[in-house]
């Protein structure tokens, strides 16, 4: 090809290039379907952080339980997702029976009794083992934004004397939109005291 006309090819090339669109998709709005399983807490912790709730429903419902295995066991290796090798089978358990072959046998959501809330509320577990056993640190850092956003920008935002309160609720709660298009799950286990200690840490960075 002549120098001329492979010049005038990429010149054409980069103003194609240039005037590209960006596509900005919708905030996830799907959500896993709730379950007294203990795999439910999991799922939405260890899996929407790198893909949308409708894959677990897009799956063939006659799928069997090794065929749910494998597919977790594929997330984290080759793929790379980050949770424990303990969490696997709590995962697998959920997922085959909300969406799998078993379903019927998942435990259906339960609705936490008014008795059993000052219980949980009593919990008084300490920030660094409440940010381990939830997974916080997997998509937040404390000065920048990994998956969610760092703990310092959380703060900026939320200054103020209802801070605490907005931020406990944002962490039972989840949400979407707010700081992107990842959804952040809602850690509804999690006890109003707990919540509240988090977003205390979370606010003081």
């Amino acid at each position: 090809m002549p120098i001329r006309t492979l010049a005038a090819a990429v010149a054409l090339m980069l103003a194609g290039s240039a005037g590209a669109l960006e596509i900005h998709l919708p905030p996830e709005t799907a959500a896993y379907k709730p379950s007294d399983l203990p795999g439910y807490q999991l799922v939405q912790r260890n899996c929407m952080t790198c893909h949308a709730a409708q894959y677990a429903s897009s799956q063939p419902p006659a799928s069997p339980r090794a065929y749910w295995e494998a597919t977790v066991k594929k997330m984290k290796k080759p793929f790379g997702a980050q949770f424990a090798d303990e969490d696997m089978p709590a995962m697998v358990d959920y997922l085959v029976k909300t969406y799998g072959d078993e379903r019927g046998a998942a435990a259906p959501a339960v609705a936490k009794t008014a008795a059993a809330a000052p219980a949980a509320a009593a919990s008084g577990k300490d920030v660094k083992t409440l940010l381990a056993a939830n997974g916080c640190m997997a998509c937040h850092a404390l000065d920048q934004k990994v998956v969610g956003p760092g703990f310092t920008e959380v703060a900026a935002r939320y200054k103020g004397k209802d801070g605490v309160a907005a931020v406990a609720a944002n962490i039972r709660n989840g949400g979407a939109g707010k700081w992107g298009p990842v959804p952040m799950p809602p850690f509804s286990q999690l006890s109003e005291a707990d919540a509240a200690t988090l977003a205390k840490y979370v606010l003081s960075r």
